[in-house]
């Protein structure tokens, strides 16, 4: 089970380290090219608007819902505690940088689609994770049995 700890705490570190490394290192000659460039996105994903006296209680909520959600499938040693795992983390670490610098620290740029950075692709596996075993799996073993 500690590894399983280590492997999120190391997971919300890099996540961090990421960041700050680009926040320090963000007007280096000649810049990142396309593919890095930072960002701070005071909205929510995919940079929708929303007052922030809406933003840190939906947050904080939608937090504590899946803390609890994840505690249940923890319990049972369910497989979907990992991506519910993913998803608080990432959750948690653009919460800090909401609290620090009053936006998300965003820096992956895909020119056309979005700027991002890893909490959001933690957050994204987990959500893909989740519907893939909600839509897919779950009928599959239905199926088999």
């Amino acid at each position: 089970m500690y590894k399983y700890f280590l492997s999120l705490i190391g997971l919300f570190i890099v996540d961090r380290l990421t960041k700050v490394y680009f926040l320090r290192n963000s007007s280096l000659p000649g810049g990142w090219g396309e593919f890095f460039s930072l960002y701070f996105n005071p909205d929510i994903a995919f940079s929708i608007p929303l007052a922030i006296f809406i933003i840190y209680p939906l947050v904080i909520l939608i937090i504590v819902g899946l803390i609890v959600a994840w505690w249940k499938k923890f319990k049972k040693k369910h497989i979907l505690h990992w991506p519910l795992a993913l998803i608080i983390i990432g959750a948690l670490s653009n919460l800090l940088d909401r609290i620090n610098y009053n936006a998300v620290i965003d820096f992956i740029n895909i020119p056309f689609f979005s700027v991002f950075n890893l909490s959001d692709i933690y957050i994204t596996t987990g959500v893909i994770w989740i519907l893939y075993f909600e839509l897919f799996y779950k009928k599959y073993i239905k199926l088999n049995k």
